[in-house]
């Protein structure tokens, strides 16, 4: 029956000690600031709003482009013309014995070119060289005229099929000089666009990209963001405060499907994201614009840009009364609304199964201070019980040791593999939407959440996988013995 228990106990050990650890290291990620800092950092959004600009302008160019040439007709109509004179080629060609003819007229070629040399194989004489070239020759002739006399009798099928192809082919050429003509068109369309702009904004970005991100992170990120990710993560961590507060509550009068039921209910506070930060001037701290402000400033003092102006005029506008027009008028069905450098939104209330899901998330997460102490509680629990099941302390030891080495092992190859697999999500996923500049950014936010989260685990677990070792060997039976 002991050795039945330990069994069990080895084989739940398994299972539980990894995934308790793994819990409590995901849950106490999710209550860190920094932890969300770190990854938007990284995330380096200054180069992902430029990039997501070039493919917007390259997306409007391929469309000018598309408007004014219609290029992509003419690629289906060439490439359809393509195919009707290949096959019409290929009939003419069966028909008329084409290769069966070209193959014969080569073996005379080759036939003719042949001389004879005096040796100890097929031909030992001259004159039997020139007899069996005579004969082969003949026979070649023979079936040239076969060929030529087949085309007389089948002269009305052969005509058809040649026409046929001649049409195809001229209709061929036709598409295929005006598809170089719009491609032409095309070339020129995007030399003009890119010598405008891009290449100038390219040398530009590459150059202001580092300076304008350090300002972001150390002004805005650092500061505004981490102090709206704290707001959020302290109500998500204090549900009985929340309840006491009256930010979780129950409310009768809810009218659903017909009915007047309870509903649960719970108020977020309200988000605020200030894009006006404190920076220090001359000893005196001032509040700035990050983007129409700092940002320009930043542009100006910085040397060797080729055109400031322009960059300058990306940033300069984003605090105007048309910017906040144009941004309210995407904000407006999401429920936020920027004014004066400030967006906010409205009261934020969850109801229903989402407000339930929700407070059982909020109960959780405020597990998340304890999580570590409960790891490290149940590892000792299931370690303390296979000693005790063990028939000795050091055939007990080897056994915990065992488990806490494979169990990690097992961790950390599926840390490896999720962070393989993060590389290059599609290859097994299905992509969340078909727009490429999204798609890319969802790639990039994946691999690097996959990074802060796996990475911990892989060290944590490869620790685990160590000290585990050192308890197998400790309880390695003695030789002898």
């Amino acid at each position: 029956m002991r050795k039945i228990l330990l069994y069990l106990i080895s084989a739940i050990s398994i299972a539980v000690i990894p995934i308790v650890i793994t819990l409590s290291i995901i849950l106490t990620l999710t209550v860190n600031e920094d932890f969300f800092i770190s990854i938007i950092k990284r995330l380096n959004l200054i180069e992902t709003f430029i990039v997501t600009k070039n493919a917007k302008i390259e997306d409007d160019i391929q469309r000018e482009v598309e408007k004014k040439t219609n290029i992509s007709a003419s690629r289906e109509v060439y490439d359809s013309s393509k195919n009707g004179y290949e096959n019409k080629l290929i009939a003419y060609r069966t028909i008329n014995k084409s290769d069966e003819y070209d193959k014969i007229e080569k073996q005379m070629d080759e036939l003719c070119d042949l001389k004879w040399e005096k040796s100890d194989d097929t031909f030992k004489t001259k004159d039997e060289f020139n007899k069996f070239k005579k004969l082969k020759t003949n026979d070649l002739k023979n079936a040239l005229n076969e060929i030529k006399d087949y085309r007389k009798e089948n002269k009305k099928a052969v005509s058809q099929a040649k026409y046929e192809m001649d049409d195809k082919e001229d209709k061929f050429k036709d598409a295929q000089k005006e598809l170089k003509k719009k491609e032409k068109q095309a070339k020129s369309i995007i030399e003009t666009r890119r010598g405008e702009f891009m290449n100038e904004m390219h040398h530009d970005i590459g150059k202001i990209e580092p300076l304008l991100t350090k300002d972001f992170n150390s002004l805005f990120i650092d500061r505004e963001l981490k102090s709206i990710i704290k707001t959020y993560i302290n109500f998500l961590t204090s549900r009985q405060n929340q309840i006491k507060s009256g930010n979780i509550y129950e409310t009768k009068l809810n009218i659903e499907n017909g009915i007047v039921g309870n509903i649960k209910k719970i108020k977020l506070p309200s988000l605020k994201i200030n894009l006006r930060v404190k920076v220090r001037e001359n000893g005196i701290e001032k509040e700035k614009n990050i983007l129409s402000e700092v940002f320009v400033e930043r542009i100006r003092e910085t040397t060797g840009l080729k055109s400031p102006w322009l960059l300058t005029q990306i940033f300069k506008r984003s605090d105007s009364w048309l910017a906040e027009w144009v941004i309210n008028s995407k904000l407006k069905d999401s429920g936020l609304r920027l004014s004066n450098g400030v967006i906010q939104s409205d009261p934020i209330i969850v109801s229903g199964e989402q407000a339930e899901s929700l407070e059982k998330g909020m109960m959780a997460l405020s597990m998340a201070g304890y999580a570590p102490h409960i790891a490290i509680g149940v590892v000792i629990f299931c370690i303390i019980l296979i000693l005790i099941l063990s028939s000795n302390k050091r055939k007990g030891l080897r056994t915990s040791g065992l488990i806490i080495k494979y169990s990690s092992m097992v961790m950390i190859a599926v840390s490896i593999a999720a962070i393989i697999v993060s590389m290059k999500p599609e290859l097994l996923f299905q992509p969340i939407t078909d727009d490429p500049i999204k798609s890319i950014f969802i790639d990039k936010v994946l691999f690097i959440t996959s990074l802060h989260v796996f990475i911990p685990i892989l060290v944590i677990f490869s620790a685990l996988s160590f000290v585990g070792g050192i308890f197998s060997k400790i309880g390695k039976p003695k030789q002898g013995r």
